[in-house]
């Protein structure tokens, strides 16, 4: 299949209507149901607003060429047209849905329909605040049905990658949604996502606005011209055409076209730069949700760092004072100790395994050391072995550990084998190479 980017490229350098024609086929069902929900289920609003997002299309085209994800844009452009279109019939639209809730409260549907009517109100607002990258796995995933692999091969993702994003974008539409009074879990909102969020442009609309989409772009109408003409279906040749404006309606008589040309032409040159102003806060909000998320994850993956690393240390700590305790399952010891300047012959070490690095401090090239007490038994062996003091608790653990393992010929006073009490630094550093980072050890 061609890639959106190439039909783009076609109709943009070349003027292959067949390759725009092609485009709108592949994705008219995804802006006519995202215009759907947003103009309040109203068909021939949803309709002016698909137009008015494929004929901005056919205009931006080469430009638009660039983007990886043309589901992604086409999203943001319809809610733009849709918010637009709503705003100029504010009147009926209240009406409408006044009526629209009230069928709904009498109509026998069952509890799925019911929840969907609740989600379809907020879904596309909920999905304007979710990052780029989460929203284009939503649509990618739901609104265009495609399987992992497609989904990360356009997100440049492995597949089982695409799925965990697809996973987590869903939980966080959730939250929002469930901000909004909509309780859900993930797995509902997908299921209710894969069935309802897309529904079937009506039959040959796809040719027509594909057909309108040209011709606007062709003459180079303004978005509001281009909206006019939409609205009233072409019939400016007819006794009048109903024209909603921000404070009401009024009926233009067939004699007064030509000023209202030149009005709205006037106020579609006022609007270009407020809806400039307007594209770039939304950027700018999007951008700050984005932002919010990934520091979000920074921080909560500093925590669990440092929470492993805290129970890491904790645990060889408690591991080597409890083997210190138990005497490594020697008998306690017996008889008095002594320091190494009362002996006739002190103890001498037979083996001496080297305490591991902490992995963590090897990273971070921290250096230090740890003072450790101990105990050599009549038999060599290591007892009660105890941290006096270190420069990170991390050192004393991996002392404490190497320690259990260290072997003696015992000590001797007067002939007969002493318990021998011993004190010791030993001294954590990193080599010379800093590229290879090698641990070394003194004792």
């Amino acid at each position: 299949m061609i890639e959106d980017t190439e039909l783009l490229r076609r109709y943009a350098d070349e003027g292959a209507e067949a390759a725009f024609a092609e485009l709108v086929q592949r994705h008219v069902n995804l802006v006519y149901s995202a215009a759907l929900r947003q103009v309040g289920g109203e068909a021939h609003l949803a309709a002016d607003a698909t137009q008015l997002v494929f004929v901005d299309l056919a205009r931006k085209a080469k430009s638009l060429a660039r983007h990886r994800v043309l589901a992604g844009w086409l999203f943001t452009s319809t809610r733009y047209a849709a918010r637009n279109l709503v705003r100029t019939e504010q009147r009926r639209r209240a009406r409408e849905q006044e009526a629209l809730r009230m069928e709904e409260l009498n109509a026998p549907e069952d509890a799925a329909e019911l929840d969907w009517q609740r989600v379809r109100g907020t879904l596309d607002a909920a999905m304007g605040e979710l990052g780029r990258v989460d929203r284009e796995a939503l649509l990618l995933r739901f609104f265009e049905g495609r399987e992992y692999a497609d989904v990360g091969a356009k997100l440049n993702l492995s597949a089982n990658t695409a799925r965990m994003r697809v996973e987590r974008a869903l939980d966080r539409l959730r939250g929002r949604l469930e901000r909004r009074g909509v309780a859900s879990t993930a797995a509902a909102l997908g299921a209710a996502l894969t069935g309802q969020a897309v529904a079937a442009a009506p039959a040959g609309m796809a040719a027509s606005v594909a057909q309108a989409a040209l011709a606007g772009a062709a003459t180079a109408a303004g978005p509001l011209a281009l909206a006019f003409m939409g609205m009233t279906k072409l019939q400016m040749g007819v006794a009048g055409a109903l024209v909603v404006a921000g404070v009401g309606g009024f009926v233009v008589q067939h004699g007064e076209l030509a000023g209202l040309r030149r009005e709205i032409a006037e106020l579609a040159r006022q609007g270009v730069a407020v809806a400039q102003l307007r594209a770039d806060t939304d950027r700018l909000a999007r951008a700050s949700v984005e932002v919010a998320d990934l520091r979000l994850d920074d921080a909560l993956l500093k925590q669990l760092s440092e929470e492993a690393l805290a129970l890491q240390t904790r645990w060889r700590a408690v591991g080597a004072a409890a083997r210190s305790r138990m005497g490594a399952g020697h008998a306690p010891l017996e008889g008095p100790i002594h320091n190494l300047s009362s002996l006739t012959r002190v103890p001498q070490i037979v083996a001496q395994p080297r305490p591991v690095y902490p992995m963590e401090l090897v990273r971070a090239g921290v250096s230090g050391e740890a003072v450790i007490s101990f105990v050599v038994d009549t038999e060599g062996r290591v007892r009660d072995t105890k941290a006096v003091s270190s420069t990170r608790r991390e050192f004393e653990a991996a002392a404490l550990e190497a320690l259990q393992r260290w072997q003696f010929t015992p000590g001797e006073k007067d002939g007969r084998r002493v318990n021998t009490n011993f004190r010791v630094p030993i001294v954590f550093t990193l080599g010379d190479d800093k590229n290879a980072r090698l641990p070394t050890f003194w004792f």
